[in-house]
Order: structure tokens, then sequence, then C-alpha cells
């Protein structure tokens, strides 16, 4: 049996209802699949809704892309903290903010958590980093969709998913849906490209699936089925 390392990128759109109130209730179940987890290094969490109601406030003062990415990032590193306090014991007590942590870190034997390092890299970047460094074997990005798309799937009906997508085939489908949005602060991209080269130089499983689907992600995280087809999984070859 592989001992798995499982580096968890979970969406900040997973933390919050359309009225921003908080998904406690989602919070409480995925916190306690990670408790459960045997095998979960850290958890990289995103900055979500709130993160882009301070980016659009901030672009009407007219501030700059870097400007808006610092405000993404304060609402990623909350959110992480919020993950924290969820996690309790388990979690090391502070957001990890800067790739020299890590290490350190990790030797205290408890969960990682981590919102956003810098302007101009996606928390997915983030994840990445991360499990570079603590050389996990997998990586899951829990989001609000059930998997990687063709294009966005929540303004597109006919949007179509792919089980499996191989990288070309993911450069294709990113800089196809998003030209030149995809390195402005606050858009929907799967991934962006500093993502995607750390992405061809890992050897690190990906899988991208439905945050909400508690059940499937208990026998993933948990009962280590990772033999299950759930949401895409990304081909390193």
């Amino acid at each position: 049996m592989v001992n798995r390392k499982i580096v968890v990128k979970m969406g900040g759109s997973l933390l919050f209802d359309s009225d921003l109130s908080i998904r406690s209730d989602i919070m409480t179940q995925l916190s306690a699949i990670f408790q459960e987890s045997p095998n979960i290094a850290a958890i990289i969490v995103g900055g979500g809704k709130i993160a882009r109601i301070y980016i659009q406030a901030a672009r009407e003062f007219h501030a700059d892309e870097s400007q808006c990415d610092t405000f993404g990032i304060g609402a990623s590193q909350l959110n992480a903290s919020l993950v924290i306090t969820a996690l309790g014991e388990k979690a090391y007590p502070k957001p990890i903010t800067h790739p020299s942590e890590v290490a350190i870190a990790a030797q205290f034997n408890k969960i990682l958590v981590a919102g956003g390092f810098i302007p101009g890299q996606s928390t997915t970047s983030v994840t990445f980093q991360i499990a570079e460094i603590l050389n996990a074997t997998d990586v899951v990005i829990l989001t609000d969709v059930d998997g990687i798309y063709d294009k966005d799937p929540h303004k597109h009906t006919d949007a179509k998913k792919f089980d499996e997508i191989s990288i070309p085939q993911l450069e294709e489908v990113i800089y196809g849906q998003g030209g030149n949005t995809q390195a402005t602060a606050g858009e929907y991209r799967i991934l962006d490209a500093v993502s995607l080269q750390i992405l061809k130089r890992s050897r690190f499983s990906v899988c991208l699936t439905d945050g909400g689907n508690v059940e499937t992600l208990r026998q993933l995280l948990v009962d280590n089925r990772f033999d299950l087809t759930i949401g895409t999984k990304i081909l390193s070859s």
C-alpha cells in the first residue's frame, strides 16, 4: 500500500453561501474528515467570495492588480485562520505565510494551513509549492464543481466535464477560456501559469473534485479509496 501524504486545496467558494454567511455545516463536515484522515499534511484555502468583494471595491478606488491581490491574500489568510480554528488541536496554530515556514512547521506533526503568499500567485500555486516542499504524493483540489470543464460551468450550461485531462489539454482549456484575464486578481481560473509550470515538473498526483460531496471525500481521504473515479484526474504524462 502506498504511504500517502496529501495536500488539500480548499476553494474559498466552499466557505460562503450566496448571502456571504459562513457555511458552518460544510465546514463542520469537512473539518471532521480532515481530522480523521491519517494522511493530510496541509490545507490551503482560497479567498472566495469575500476576496472578490474586497477586490472589486479596491478597483473602484483605482487600485492596481498587485494591490488587489493583497486584498485577496488577506481574505484567504483570514479563511485559513477559520479553518485552523475548526480543526482545533490537529492544526498548526497559525497560517503559513511564506514557503520558508513550511519545513519548520511540519516538524510539529500538525496539519499546516495556508492562504495566499504573494501578489500574482494563486492559492493553487501555493498548494503545489507546499506539496513540493513536503514531498506530497497527492494534491486534492476541492471546489464548488465536480471536476474540470472545457469552460466555466457556472456561466455555460453546455460546458463539458473531463474525467481525465493531460497537461497540454489543460493548457489549451485555461488559455482558451480566459486569455489575459488569467492574471487578473479574483478571476475564475482552474490553474494559473505558475501552477502549470510547477505541475509539469512535479511528482504528485492531482485530482480536482466537488468539496461538497462529503461521503465521497470521506472514502477518498479517510478510507484511502484512491481507486475511486471522482472529479477530474490531471495526467502527468
